[in-house]
């Protein structure tokens, strides 16, 4: 995995967070896509090995193996979920894209946390390097759609909307938000600077007289 996280530094050194690059497909991305794909097919036979009963029986619980997992689903998801909205821009990511091995590697590592649920963690002082909810790209780029549908007049998105707002300040606060999220020109960016623009024209239609 040392190439990707090569990949996102150089990304952000250039000014632009990996997920967005991603998207482009340019030469360094295209790099990247075979590292992705090649690490897929490396954890889906893990995980296969795992449910055919192949490997030991207290694989899920050890510390090396849920590290490594979590440490490779933060990371790499963010690209599953760029190469799933780069081709399917009308489908949801969440419930239609989510490949088993990340589900598989998130319950494993839950299942890890409660094993310890008697320890307080300490909270984050700082971002976190990557964003724990691997998820994270995915709820944005409903969100995305979801503005646009508002927009539209389907009044219904809006409290979607309000929620995950509500969630990314949280995120915000807790630190789990690695610095890439807030890139100038980044969707999540985009989305923050045209769900304000609405909240604004919303605002002054409701204070006219």
């Amino acid at each position: 995995m040392a190439e990707l996280e090569w990949y996102k530094e150089c990304c952000e050194n250039e000014g632009i967070g990996y997920y967005d690059s991603f998207k482009s497909q340019n030469q360094k991305d295209i790099d990247a896509n075979l590292r992705r794909i090649n690490l897929a097919r490396f954890w889906d036979d893990i995980i296969e090995m795992w449910e055919r009963h192949e490997l030991p029986s207290d694989f899920k619980s050890q510390n090396k193996w849920v590290n490594a997992g979590t440490v490779y689903r933060r990371l790499v998801e963010p690209l599953d979920i760029a190469n799933y909205y780069k081709t399917y821009q009308d489908s949801n990511y969440l419930t239609e894209g989510r490949p088993n091995r990340h589900k598989v590697l998130e319950r494993w590592l839950e299942e890890k946390d409660n094993s310890r649920s008697g320890r307080a963690e300490r909270p984050r002082t700082r971002p976190a390097s990557l964003t724990q909810d691997s998820r994270f790209w995915a709820y944005v780029e409903e969100a995305l759609k979801d503005l646009q549908y508002l927009k539209q007049g389907q009044h219904q998105r809006l409290q979607s909307l309000q929620k995950f707002e509500e969630d990314v300040t949280m995120m915000k606060n807790s630190h789990s938000l690695s610095s890439d999220v807030f890139k100038e020109g980044s969707s999540f960016t985009r989305w923050c600077k045209e769900w304000e623009d609405y909240k604004e024209i919303q605002s002054r239609g409701c204070n006219s007289p």
